[in-house]
């Protein structure tokens, strides 16, 4: 693969930024001398942050997301997509558990994809719902478009679950606007029974190819419980690599930052282990999928207990362009509001 700084999407982001030459530079350097040669270098080696000076970690983060966004968008420059998200205000997305907030800050926003993997089932799927709910009920973002979750879901209990959020996020309300908010926030909620992978990959495509209205909302698509859908086409046709490229494929023309208000993305995955250590930490974890999936988000958080005693839970960083890899912050399990 050609050097960084020969690639022309790297060299259009340069020019781009031609205020910033030295730093830009000095960056090249940097990452030169941790062995980061090739875009796909800087894409795959995940500790990039820990190895470099902090005062380019602003600019090689630009760098990340602009490798992230080439490989995602065929046909555009770096400087192309970066211009096209400046002039595009996308959503954020903060789920008002205060540790979560301040470790993710702006991932969960348009046109990013954030996995939070991790063994507990209801852990994943009470931090998606209180994402969902968060945005269903956030009205800074109504000036311009509507907020609106669509869930896509395999599990039936998810509807009784965003309801009691939502029941709880309105309790200091007066009884009669509890009832009006209640309804406004569930009018726009959508929520589509994927059970199997076609009912997933159809719904993606549908949306991405205009449907639902896309465009006209600031939506949030929350895929919750991925693992099963994928795991059953693999039985089924053994190919788990061509399953996994058509969910790929689908998610990046969704969240395309040059189109009109891309999403948010939020998925939820099982957890696998690497190497030969038996203990499950961030060292030796990674999203469920294998390797080929390991490119489909741009954030990965790994939840899971602080201690048998499973009052608090960590939520560490796996992978970010934007968050030094192996950053954990601790906080309050569900069962314990």
């Amino acid at each position: 693969m050609p050097p960084l700084a020969s690639t022309t999407y790297i060299q259009q982001l340069a020019k781009a930024n031609s205020g910033k030459a030295v730093l830009f530079n000095e960056c090249l350097e940097a990452l030169d001398k941790v062995g980061i040669r090739t875009d796909y270098d800087l894409l795959l080696q995940s500790d990039v942050l820990q190895q470099t000076p902090s005062k380019l970690h602003p600019h090689i983060r630009t760098m990340r997301w602009a490798v992230l966004e080439h490989f995602s968008s065929a046909g555009n420059t770096a400087a192309d997509l970066l211009n096209a998200a400046a002039a595009s205000p996308h959503i954020e997305i903060r789920c008002g558990i205060g540790p979560l907030d301040e470790l993710l800050g702006s991932s969960v926003s348009g046109g990013k994809i954030v996995e939070i993997c991790g063994k507990e089932t209801g852990v994943k799927t009470w931090l998606s719902i209180e994402y969902a709910t968060a945005h269903l009920t956030d009205k800074s973002h109504c000036q311009v478009k509507p907020t609106r979750v669509l869930m896509l879901l395999s599990s039936s209990l998810a509807l009784w679950q965003v309801e009691k959020s939502l029941a709880r996020r309105f309790k200091d309300r007066p009884k009669e606007e509890q009832m009006t908010l209640f309804r406004q926030a569930m009018e726009r909620l959508i929520i589509v029974n994927c059970n199997d992978l076609d009912s997933l990959l159809s719904t993606l495509f549908h949306y991405a190819n205009g449907g639902y209205e896309s465009g006209q909302f600031s939506d949030l698509l929350v895929i919750d419980s991925i693992r099963p859908l994928v795991l059953n086409a693999i039985h089924q046709s053994n190919n788990g690599d061509v399953a996994i490229h058509a969910i790929k494929t689908a998610l990046c023309e969704i969240t395309d930052i040059t189109r009109t208000s891309p999403p948010a993305v939020l998925i939820t995955n099982g957890i696998s282990r690497h190497g030969k250590n038996t203990q499950l930490d961030y060292h030796n974890v990674q999203p469920s999928l294998g390797s080929v999936w390991a490119l489909v988000s741009h954030v990965h958080i790994y939840v899971y207990p602080k201690d048998e005693d499973t009052e608090y839970i960590n939520a560490t960083v796996l992978k970010s362009p934007d968050i030094v890899v192996g950053k954990t912050l601790t906080i309050l399990n569900a069962g314990c509001w």
